[in-house]
């Protein structure tokens, strides 16, 4: 890139609060939402962008910004949450709000939001000026979006994440692709190191008569974990284009639901969904090939980078389960069946939000954060998704005849606070506490023996198997209070494993569906005290708990009311179950 010389034009900027119609202005800005450009009906690009700043962000307020070219290339590819400088943006104003829109002479900046991150922008043109005032801007606006909780992480959003009939935006690489129909259908299969919960379609195009191209190293790295997304009519042009190894990102993903007559195994009550990018660039729609020096495929980098990893060192370790049971909490991967074949079969169980030590501070802090939340939560506040202008505010659950319903659960403690849409809580601010009352649809791992719901778990590194069976797990070591040393930390010090339960529960109601996390103490409190220890040693306490599962998850049988709370974690937001109790 080139800088002016020393003697360069000191720009004003314009705050956001303070831009009036009929001007053009400079301004920075905090990308809001953006949508990727897009080709319009002419021979330009559009593309759509909302931008704040702290003069010009509660209450949903934000400039909406329109930009166009010739070349779809000079015009930004942005995520939430980057910084942006704006040169020569025409203010004009359009059904009562104002609004900016690109000028001959229009240029921009764009920088990484993470604070560590280098000053070195991407820019329009090779020809710009950036001076010290520039420079502190950019700092100051980083240092704001740190404060702001729903632009925290932006990028995280995968395929382990997905509820069915909802659209998301995931970043992955591309393993193969295949034409499933000439200038109709084309498949792209990848991978992003996890998978959802659901069963997922897969296409057959191993035949002689599909065309494909892969890469088989890829496709071997990723195993189980590779998906298929279905890419139509629009979109087929671009994927032509598009080659095994790339990094790309779908915009506006539909987790559709995939109806035939096989897709709800025995083994399962969930829907089996297809991923699929309709016609149409609605919202942004569509597939987007993505410079592997992209600041925003870090986080998916190391993701698969580290399975990489494990992979390798699984093919060394020795001991009859260790290298497997040691990635049980690994990043939203397929951990329930020992069996891989099964995992189309029967929904495997994603654990992510216990991965590593930092995520169990992350809910640590959280519990303190809101731990009056829930004294004073009357209406739950709920923040926009995909910049929709005019979005009505959440609207609180019906009240319900609740001395009329029965229920598999009793919450503990909080009587008054009343019950929240699984659709509002998804789309709520994090982090927060609410009531839910929805139907168990499923929940992992089943309940097929007592050590099936049951984990050894160190509280230093994380480590994680299950409970070993009497001469078949000689990598672990027997303590002198017989208990197991944790054979990662054995070398260093003599860290004892503990023996928990560790459950996930599928929850649904009329709108929506959510997948919420119980473990350590929460699950003792909600299997009514009784310890692992109790429920692997005493017969009629295995019982208890194997009847009370199978009430809760039983499609005719009473609802299910509990406490959740959610938080962030790096790879986006978890839930956790908290003062419920199994009746």
């Amino acid at each position: 890139m080139t800088k002016k010389p020393s003697k360069t034009t000191e720009y004003h900027y314009t705050k956001l609060s303070e831009v009036q119609v009929n001007t053009t202005v400079n301004v920075f800005g905090v990308v809001r939402f953006a949508r990727p450009p897009t080709k319009t009906r002419g021979s330009d690009y559009s593309m759509v962008l909302s931008i704040i700043d702290p003069t010009l962000h509660e209450n949903d307020k934000k400039l909406k910004c329109l930009l166009f070219n010739r070349e779809k290339e000079k015009l930004p590819f942005l995520d939430v949450g980057k910084i942006v400088r704006l040169h020569r943006l025409k203010i004009t104003e359009f059904q009562g709000e104002l609004q900016g829109q690109s000028t001959p002479g229009f240029s921009w900046l764009a920088f990484d939001e993470d604070k560590d991150s280098s000053m070195k922008p991407l820019v329009s043109s090779s020809n710009f000026t950036f001076t010290e005032n520039d420079i502190k801007t950019v700092k100051e606006l980083r240092e704001w979006v740190t404060s702001l909780d729903d632009l925290q992480h932006p990028n995280k959003t995968c395929f382990a994440d997905l509820v069915p009939q909802q659209y998301y935006d995931v970043y992955c690489q591309v393993l193969a692709t295949c034409v499933l129909e000439e200038n109709v259908g084309f498949l792209l299969r990848v991978w992003d190191g996890t998978r959802p919960i659901n069963p997922l379609r897969e296409f057959d195009i191993s035949g002689e008569d599909c065309v494909t191209e892969s890469r088989q190293d890829l496709l071997d790295r990723a195993g189980n974990l590779a998906v298929d997304v279905a890419l139509y009519d629009d979109h087929y042009a671009t994927g032509k284009t598009i080659k095994p190894g790339q990094f790309v990102k779908l915009n506006n993903l539909h987790a559709a639901i995939y109806t035939s007559a096989e897709t709800r195994p025995e083994l399962s009550e969930l829907p089996m969904i297809e991923l699929v990018i309709h016609r149409g660039t609605a919202y942004g729609r569509g597939v987007h090939i993505i410079n592997e020096d992209f600041s925003g495929l870090k986080p998916l980098k190391e993701r698969l980078e580290k399975i990489t990893v494990e992979e390798k060192q699984k093919e060394t370790a020795t001991g009859s389960g260790a290298g497997k049971d040691s990635r049980f909490l690994e990043k939203s991967r397929n951990c329930a069946s020992s069996d891989s074949d099964t995992a189309l079969s029967q929904p495997s169980i994603n654990l992510s939000c216990y991965n590593s030590s930092n995520e169990r501070e992350l809910l640590q802090e959280m519990d303190m954060e809101v731990s009056c939340d829930l004294a004073n939560q009357s209406q739950p506040q709920t923040r926009q998704s995909h910049d929709q202008i005019n979005q009505s505010n959440v609207q609180q659950s019906q009240t319900t005849a609740r001395c009329m319903l029965q229920t598999s659960t009793v919450v503990l403690n909080h009587p008054h606070i009343q019950c929240t849409k699984i659709r509002d809580i998804l789309t709520h601010s994090v982090p927060y506490k609410f009531r839910v009352l929805a139907q168990v649809v499923d929940y992992f791992p089943r309940f097929q023996s007592p050590s099936d719901i049951c984990k050894m778990y160190c509280t230093e590194c994380d480590y994680l198997c299950d409970p070993p069976v009497k001469g078949k797990r000689k990598d672990l070591k027997i303590s002198k209070s017989n208990h197991y040393y944790c054979p990662t930390c054995n070398g260093v010090s003599q860290c004892e494993l503990e023996l928990i339960f560790m459950l996930r529960f599928l929850l649904r109601d009329k709108t929506g569906e959510l997948v919420a996390n119980i473990w350590r103490k929460d699950a003792l409190t909600f299997f009514q005290d009784i310890t692992p220890v109790e429920m692997l040693t005493e017969p009629a306490l295995c019982q208890q708990i194997q009847n009370g599962l199978s009430t809760v998850s039983d499609s005719a049988g009473p609802w299910f009311e509990c406490c959740v709370k959610s938080y962030q974690t790096p790879e986006g937001v978890r839930y956790q179950i908290f003062d419920t109790c199994l009746v």
